[in-house]
């Protein structure tokens, strides 16, 4: 357990430092080339995804994987991000257009974007450990398993 804690709290600051990169490009996106929520959303999250990938694959899981294995799992967290991404955008932009929510309706444009994309963090977030989580440290015992029996038929 204080393994699990510790991870989710080193993965929590790594995704705070990809959460600064992706909140920077985000802003400029939606504020000064007044980009769509959407489209602002999935496009700021790339160099984001990226960075955490790779920062907590090596510190926060501490595995060294060889670069084709490191790879395939970049791969695969990438199209899991692409998912991800387009699901959390729609709603970002579902929340953003939605006008029966009181308190949003009379908000700034610009502070209303903002709001949203720091609503939907948390929770992408959250996910986003999990998932690096099982791609990084399951996916390793397996085939960690798959070579030791293999070794011991022989």
């Amino acid at each position: 357990m204080y393994k699990l804690i510790k991870q989710f709290i080193g993965f929590i600051s790594v995704s705070g430092i990809g959460f600064i990169i992706d909140f920077t490009c985000y802003t400029i996106l939606t504020n000064v080339f007044n980009m769509n929520v959407f489209a602002s959303n999935f496009l700021s999250a790339i160099p984001a995804v990226t960075f955490v990938f790779f920062v907590s694959t090596r510190y926060v899981f501490g595995n060294n994987l060889k670069t084709t294995e490191k790879l395939v799992r970049y791969i695969i967290y990438v199209l899991y991000q692409i998912v991800l991404l387009y699901c959390v955008s729609k709603l970002s932009q579902m929340i953003y257009d939605y006008e029966e929510i009181s308190f949003l309706v009379h908000m700034n444009k610009q502070v209303k974007k903002i709001l949203v994309k720091l609503c939907i963090t948390p929770i992408t977030m959250t996910i986003n450990f999990i998932f690096m989580k099982v791609i990084v440290e399951f996916l390793s015992k397996e085939k960690q398993n798959e070579n030791s029996s293999l070794y011991t038929k022989l």
